[in-house]
C-alpha cells in the first residue's frame, strides 16, 4: 500500500515536471538564459512544495520520500534537514534528529527555529551542556529576546550550575529591570548555594521593597532559623504575627521553629492552630496532618495526641474524604480496634457516598462480626447506585434470607447478578445462584431452583453447596435419583468429614431403595456428628431412623426416632410422632 501510494505521488509529479522542465528547454533554445543549475534549482522546489503538500493532506511516507530526494538533489537544503529532522524526532531517531538539526544550523546559524528546535531535541536526549552551548550563542546573537535568557535559567538550573544561574539572573535585570520574580529566583539560589549573605541581602531588598507583603518577612525569619540564630527568628515571626495573627506562612514557620526547639507541647497546639485554620489550603491542612501522622509512627509517639487533633479536624466541614482516608490509615498502621476505625468509615461514606473502599472495609467488618444489621445498614445505600457491586446485592440477599424475607431476597439476588461484570469473581456468581436455588426451593419453585443451581455449576462445576443442596432436592422429588447421585458422590469426595453431604448421600441410596448401602452411609454420617448433635440436626438423626427401619433394624430406627423428637426442629414434627407411635416409616 505504501509503495503504491509513493509511485502514484511520483506518476503525478514527474508529470507535472516533465512539462515545466519541457518549457523551460524551449525558453533556453529561445534565449539561451536557463543553465543546468537553474534546472535544478527549480526541480528541487518543485520537490519541496510537493513535499509540503502531502504533508498537509497527511500522506508522510510521500513526504519522507520526497524531502530525502530533495537532499539528494541538494543536500545543502537546511529546510529539507529541519523538516526531515521533525518526521525522524517523531519516529523515535533522536540521533537521525539531531544530525539533521546540526547540519541545518550550521547551513543556517542565524534561524532562530533551527536553534531553538535543537535546544529541545538535547533537553530530550539529556544533554544539558550541549543544550547550554547552543542557547548562550542564541543569547548573543537576539540579545533583546527574554525567552532566551529564561530558557537559560531553566538549563543551568537543570544542570546544578547554581552560578551560572544568578548570572543569567542578573543578565535579565539589566535588560528588564529589578522584578519581585527575579529577586525570589535569586534568593532560592543563594540558599541553595549556601551564599548566606546574599540570601539575606536579596531578602532583605524585597522586604523592604515589598513591606506590606508579609511573606518575605518570614521568609527571612526562615532564613535565620536555618542558620541557628533562633532567636532573630522568633522576633521576626512574633512581629509579623501582630501584624496579621492569621497569615499562614508565619503560623508554619512557628510550629517549625518549636520543633526544632523541641517545645512539644507548643509544636502540638500550633499545628492545631493551623489545621484548624478554616482560610487553610485543604492540600496543605492534608500535608501537615501528613507530617503530623508519618512523624507520630516513626517517633512511636502518643496516639491519642494525634486522634484528638483528627477528631477536632474531621468535626470541620470537609470538601473529600482524603482526611478521613488518612486518619483510617494512620489507625489501621497502630493496630487501634475496629470499634475506633468504623466511625472514620463512616464520615468517609458521608462525604462521599459512592466510595467503596470504605463501604468494602465496613461490609469486611459486619460479615467477620456476623452483624446483620450493619450489613443491612451498609449495602442498602449500596444497592442504590446503578453501578453498586455484586457483592453489596449478595450480602444483602443473604439478609433477607435469614430473617425469612424469601421474596426480597430473590429481588436482590437477581439484580446483583444483573450487574456481574468480566471481574467479578466466580465465587460470588456461584454463591449467589446457589442461595437463588435455595430461595426458590424454600418458596416452592423447584423448577427455577434447579435452573439456579444449573447456573451455579456452569460457572463452578465444584461447587459443593449447590451439589450437595440440588441432589437432595432432587431426592425429595424422586427425581432424577441417578444425577443425584453422582453429584452427591463429588461432595463426599471433596469434604468427607462433612455429615450433611453424606447424610444426603445416603438419603439418595434409600430413595433408591438401596437400603443396606443407605445404612452404612448413615451410619458413617452419625459416627461422624458424634456427641455434637445439635438442633438442627434432627433431620438427619429422623433419616437415620427411616434408613435402619427399612434395612430391618426397627428398634434402632423406634431409638433415632425419639431421638429426633428430643432435638425437635424437625422437617414434619407430626408425621415423626406418628412413626414413634405407629412404630412403623410413614412417607412424608
Amino acid at each position: 500500500m505504501r509503495m503504491q501510494l509513493l509511485r502514484t505521488a511520483f506518476l503525478a509529479v514527474a508529470m507535472v515536471l516533465s512539462v515545466v522542465l519541457h518549457a523551460g528547454k524551449v525558453m533556453a533554445t529561445d534565449s539561451d538564459t536557463l543553465s543546468i543549475a537553474d534546472e535544478a534549482k527549480r526541480k528541487y522546489e518543485f520537490f519541496f512544495h510537493e513535499a509540503n503538500r502531502q504533508n498537509l493532506l497527511g500522506n508522510y511516507d510521500a513526504t519522507v520520500e520526497l524531502l530525502t530526494y530533495c537532499l539528494d538533489l541538494n543536500p545543502n537544503s537546511d529546510a529539507a534537514l529541519y523538516e526531515l529532522s521533525k518526521f525522524q524526532s517523531y519516529l523515535g531517531s533522536d540521533s537521525c534528529a539531531e544530525q539533521y538539526l546540526k547540519r541545518a544550523v550550521e547551513l543556517a546559524p542565524d534561524n532562530y527555529w533551527y536553534s531553538n528546535a535543537l535546544v529541545g531535541l538535547y533537553v530530550k536526549e539529556s544533554k544539558i551542556q550541549e543544550a547550554i552551548s547552543v542557547v548562550e550563542e542564541l543569547s548573543k546573537k537576539y540579545p533583546k529576546k527574554t525567552d532566551v535568557l529564561l530558557m537559560l535559567v531553566d538549563l543551568y538550573t537543570r544542570n546544578d550550575d547554581f552560578a551560572n544561574v544568578i548570572k543569567t539572573l542578573d543578565r535579565l535585570e539589566i535588560k528588564e529591570g529589578k522584578s519581585e520574580q527575579l529577586s525570589m529566583q535569586k534568593f532560592r539560589m543563594y540558599v541553595q548555594m549556601k551564599d548566606e549573605k546574599r540570601a539575606y541581602e536579596e531578602i532583605v531588598s524585597l522586604s523592604e521593597e515589598y513591606p506590606n507583603d508579609l511573606r518575605y518577612r518570614v521568609l527571612l525569619g526562615d532564613l535565620y532559623l536555618d542558620n541557628g540564630e533562633a532567636d532573630k527568628a522568633l522576633e521576626i515571626y512574633r512581629d509579623v504575627e501582630r501584624i496579621d495573627s492569621s497569615n499562614i506562612n508565619v503560623m508554619l514557620s512557628l510550629a517549625e521553629y518549636y520543633s526544632k526547639q523541641k517545645q512539644d507541647s507548643l509544636y502540638q497546639q500550633q499545628i492545631e492552630k493551623i489545621v484548624l485554620n478554616p482560610n487553610l489550603n485543604p492540600d496543605m491542612k492534608l500535608q501537615i496532618m501528613t507530617g503530623v501522622v508519618y512523624n507520630n509512627i516513626a517517633n512511636k509517639g502518643d496516639t491519642a495526641k494525634v486522634m484528638r487533633m483528627f477528631d477536632r479536624v474531621l468535626a470541620t466541614p470537609q470538601e473529600n474524604a482524603a482526611m478521613t482516608e488518612l486518619c483510617v490509615r494512620y489507625l489501621v498502621s497502630v493496630s487501634a480496634p475496629t470499634s475506633q476505625i468504623k466511625p472514620v468509615l463512616h464520615k468517609m461514606l458521608a462525604i462521599e457516598p459512592e466510595h467503596d473502599t470504605a463501604r468494602n472495609q465496613l461490609l469486611s467488618y459486619a460479615v467477620q462480626e456476623n452483624d446483620t444489621a450493619a450489613i443491612k445498614q451498609v449495602c442498602l445505600p449500596a444497592v442504590a447506585y446503578s453501578a453498586a457491586d455484586p457483592l453489596y446485592y449478595y450480602y444483602l440477599g443473604i439478609v433477607y434470607f435469614q430473617q425469612k424475607q424469601y421474596e426480597e431476597a430473590v429481588q436482590t439476588l437477581s439484580k446483583g447478578l444483573e450487574r456481574v461484570k468480566e471481574d467479578t469473581p466466580i465465587d460470588l456468581i456461584s454463591n449467589s445462584y446457589t442461595l437463588l436455588g435455595d430461595l426458590y426451593h424454600d418458596l416452592g419453585d423447584d423448577e427455577k431452583a434447579y435452573a439456579a443451581y444449573d447456573s451455579c455449576l456452569i460457572y463452578n462445576p465444584e461447587d459443593v453447596g449447590a451439589l450437595n443442596n440440588y441432589a437432595y432436592y432432587l431426592s425429595l422429588n424422586n427425581h432424577d435419583l441417578a444425577r443425584a447421585e453422582e453429584m452427591s458422590a463429588k461432595t463426599i469426595k471433596a469434604e468427607p468429614d462433612n455429615y450433611t453431604y453424606i447424610d444426603t448421600y445416603a438419603w439418595i441410596l434409600f430413595m433408591q431403595k438401596r437400603y443396606d448401602e443407605a445404612k452404612v452411609q448413615i451410619d458413617r454420617a452419625l459416627e461422624v456428628m458424634g456427641d455434637t448433635i445439635e438442633a438442627e440436626d434432627s433431620n438427619i438423626v429422623e433419616h437415620a431412623g427411616d434408613i435402619y427401619f427399612k434395612a430391618g433394624d426397627k428398634e434402632g430406627a423406634l431409638r433415632l426416632w425419639i431421638k429426633a423428637e428430643q432435638l425437635g426442629n424437625t422437617e414434619a414434627p407430626d408425621t415423626l410422632r406418628r412413626k414413634i407411635k405407629t412404630k412403623k416409616y410413614i412417607k412424608k
